[in-house]
């Protein structure tokens, strides 16, 4: 073989395994240690507003990276959801929603991923709890449409499918809670809550009609 060409290749080898190397190996690992420093930081020095929250993390999610984006999202996603179960305005609440939509809603359009059932089970969530701190019913519905996403992914999975019994007694769907409980009991007969929950959500309704 010609040495030019055997020189060529050899180039084209070293250049390959080096975008490897960066792309597939150190542009990941950089990404998550800027998000875990990022989480550290907070403990050293707390977020002062909700602007410095959303910069601060924004560094580490808005890092190129081949690979990483999706499992950093969900993790704030939980951060998010934790953030409004602690309490928060509703003002606060939007804008916690608003931040953290804008770097899911991508992930979301592709429709696939390495765990897609748990990012949309958690945008489900975090707006059923939206929700219940804002009165706000979009959050309702976006909820509703979340988790009947996630139950169509994986039928027997148990977080959509307690989530829909949640919303669905909220909404005052007697038919999809009823169905909804019935199949929770068929997958988890042990389950005590559901029974419970069902009997009230129907007493409630009951009440309400006389």
């Amino acid at each position: 073989m010609d040495r030019t060409l055997k020189g060529t290749i050899a180039v084209v080898i070293s250049a390959f395994i080096l975008f490897v190397a960066v792309y597939g190996s150190y542009m990941p690992m950089r990404k998550a240690q800027m998000f875990i420093g990022t989480l550290q930081s907070f403990q050293a020095q707390p977020p002062t507003s909700l602007q410095d929250l959303e910069n601060r993390i924004s560094v580490s999610l808005d890092y190129p990276s081949p690979i990483g984006q999706e499992e950093l999202v969900r993790n704030t996603a939980n951060s998010v959801l934790s953030l409004i179960q602690r309490g928060t305005d509703a003002t606060t609440t939007a804008a916690l929603i608003n931040f953290l939509d804008g770097y899911y809603d991508p992930i979301i359009a592709q429709g696939r991923g390495m765990s897609f059932g748990q990012d949309v089970y958690l945008e489900g969530a975090v707006n059923e709890i939206a929700f219940v701190r804002t009165g706000d019913p979009s959050y309702l519905g976006k909820s509703l449409q979340y988790y009947r996403q996630g139950n169509a992914l994986g039928p027997n999975r148990p977080q959509p499918l307690y989530g829909l019994f949640d919303v669905y007694r909220t909404i005052g769907d007697v038919t999809d809670t009823q169905a909804t409980a019935q199949k929770i009991l068929t997958n988890w007969p042990m389950d005590q809550s559901i029974p419970g929950a069902l009997a009230q959500f129907l007493a409630t309704v009951k009440a309400v009609k006389k």
